[in-house]
């Protein structure tokens, strides 16, 4: 894996940075293999920790670890600092002796490249695409970036078009594969499985809504909308669990004014025939209420504030509804909403009728199946990242 004369002329011309950036103190290696993951985006941070937890199913000692550029201490117990300048990528390797190098999407920086290549270390290229390759070397050394390309022993691309691209700018045709994305969503969210069974036992077949992390911003909004679809399905259900436990109490109040009878989690472990509105004022994960409700409204997404992964319930099989204001998961749900996966509404005038339209068995099922599909689609290639990897890790004695 000797450099070419076109990346060392290359790196020459290139030189240092003038001003020399202070090596970062790194935490204690872990025994066993590290790969290092070079990412450029705080976005693909989520697919990295899920091809972690993958590779660690089986109990392996093996640890990725992610280095981003633009790193803030927000980060800190996802993330390294990425190191600059080449004595500081030395000292990293030095430090965490990666056996293998992933390079996730972003422009090339041939400085890291080139310490990969010197140390041998096998690497290869993910959610690959073509954007951005004529600023990374110039056109002034040629061939600088079939050097670089031509290390990856592997590159896995989003689409037939970032495929072709690398391969004209010298990826070698043969270890280019069109993938897509990897898988992006987190672990489904728990649940007590038994608890699950008890209350869905007790729910049967009344139809039900939540609203999940709702704020007292949406008090208004989720009521009116509950008494709107409620003309529908009269035995509708609404479940509230509010982002903070302690605004449990102005939901009950604004729903008991509207002359819904609401049951309070703390009170009574499930609702009774009777309740309409169940607001659940315990500190509990969100992972039971996606499981039991078809549809899911992310709270602060009409307001402001914050909200939910919408990946959250559509990896559960809930269909999800959610305002404009989905900060900062506007990717994940622009994926949804283009699959045709999830519901953007306006308003809060928006939300009634629109659940009050979901109660349909068969477009609600539509919809959440979408949805799941969206949410599922990059395991099959993480998976396979997870099989070169382990191959690879064979071949190395690992």
């Amino acid at each position: 894996m000797a450099r070419s004369l076109s990346i060392a002329a290359y790196l020459a011309r290139l030189g240092e940075p003038e001003r020399k950036q202070r090596f970062v103190t790194q935490p204690p290696r872990p025994m066993g293999v590290i790969i290092w993951a070079r990412c450029s985006h705080v976005d693909q941070l989520t697919p990295i920790e899920t091809l972690n937890r993958k590779l660690t199913e089986d109990g392996d000692p093996v640890q990725v670890i992610a280095t981003i550029g633009d790193w803030d201490k927000s980060l800190s117990d996802r993330a390294l600092p990425e190191p600059k300048g080449r004595e500081n990528i030395q000292k990293f390797m030095q430090h965490w002796q990666p056996v293998i190098g992933i390079w996730v999407r972003g422009e090339l920086d041939p400085i890291i490249l080139d310490e990969w290549r010197e140390a041998r270390l096998p690497s290869m290229l993910v959610d690959a695409t073509a954007d951005g390759l004529e600023q990374v070397a110039g056109s002034w050394v040629p061939g600088v970036m079939r050097s670089l390309l031509s290390q990856f022993e592997a590159v896995l691309t989003l689409d037939q078009a970032a495929a072709e691209g690398l391969i004209k700018a010298g990826t070698p045709q043969e270890v280019v594969r069109v993938t897509g994305p990897m898988e992006d969503c987190a672990p489904p969210l728990p649940c007590d499985e038994a608890e699950r069974q008890d209350f869905a036992s007790v729910i049967g077949t009344r139809p039900v809504w939540l609203a999940a992390a709702a704020r007292v911003e949406d008090c208004t909004d989720l009521i009116n909308a509950h008494l709107i679809a409620s003309h529908r399905a009269h035995r509708l259900l609404l479940i509230i669990v509010p982002q903070d436990p302690a605004d449990a109490a102005r939901f009950t109040e604004d729903a008991r004014a509207k002359n819904f009878y609401v049951t309070l989690r703390s009170e009574e472990p499930a609702p009774s025939d009777l309740t309409q509105v169940f607001v659940v004022d315990t500190d509990e994960e969100l992972g039971l209420w996606y499981r039991i409700a078809p549809i899911s409204y992310l709270g602060g997404t009409l307001h402001g504030g914050g909200c939910r992964d919408p990946f959250e319930p559509a990896a559960l099989g809930s269909a999800v509804i959610y305002g404009p204001n989905v900060s900062p998961y506007q990717k994940h749900a622009a994926r949804l909403n283009a699959a045709a996966a999830s519901h953007l509404i306006r308003s809060g005038a928006d939300l009634g009728p629109l659940v009050e339209t979901l109660l349909s068995t068969d477009k609600v099922a539509m919809l959440a199946h979408a949805a799941w599909d969206v949410t599922s689609r990059g395991a099959d290639v993480t998976n396979r990242i997870v099989r070169i990897v382990q191959r690879r890790l064979e071949d190395l004695g690992h």
